[in-house]
């Protein structure tokens, strides 16, 4: 390799590095007392999936501590007493494939194990037919909340 090339590649390897340290994380909204405020004041109020969709795109970078546990609390009442939405859920993941993820992330540890039960059976025995993936996706997630 010559001289030039070896200094071409040098610079890239640099440019490359440069641009690592300026990854997701670094470039994550920081959440503001206010923002939270707002965010817990909200999360008793959501009861359609429209509303946890504009809640996640609002606040998501606020998921974190308490705030995280009131949201999954909200998550799983929302798919234990309004499973037949869930079709609702899908249509607003197919806009905002985050939101999926922002849901599977809170049927998690933090529910009581009666909640995670309700939802994996829910996801085992009245599952959409077009939703199978979502479906195990959830059971999947109830399964290991507490593993």
């Amino acid at each position: 390799m010559s001289i030039v090339m070896h200094k071409h590649a040098l610079r890239i390897a640099a440019a490359l590095l440069s641009c690592a340290s300026f990854g997701p994380a670094a470039l994550a909204k920081t959440c503001t007392g206010k923002q939270a405020d707002a965010a817990e004041a909200m999360v008793d109020r959501l009861d359609t999936w429209e509303q946890f969709y504009h809640f996640r795109k609002q606040y998501g970078h606020c998921d974190d501590g308490g705030l995280s546990e009131l949201i999954s609390g909200a998550v799983a009442m929302q798919l234990e007493n309004r499973w037949s939405t869930l079709p609702e859920l899908a249509k607003f993941i197919k806009h905002d494939r985050a939101l999926k993820a922002f849901v599977i992330r809170h049927v998690n540890g933090t529910l009581d194990t009666s909640d995670t039960n309700r939802i994996q059976s829910l996801a085992t025995s009245s599952c959409p037919a077009n939703l199978t993936g979502l479906c195990a996706d959830l059971k999947k997630a109830a399964a290991n909340a507490f593993k």
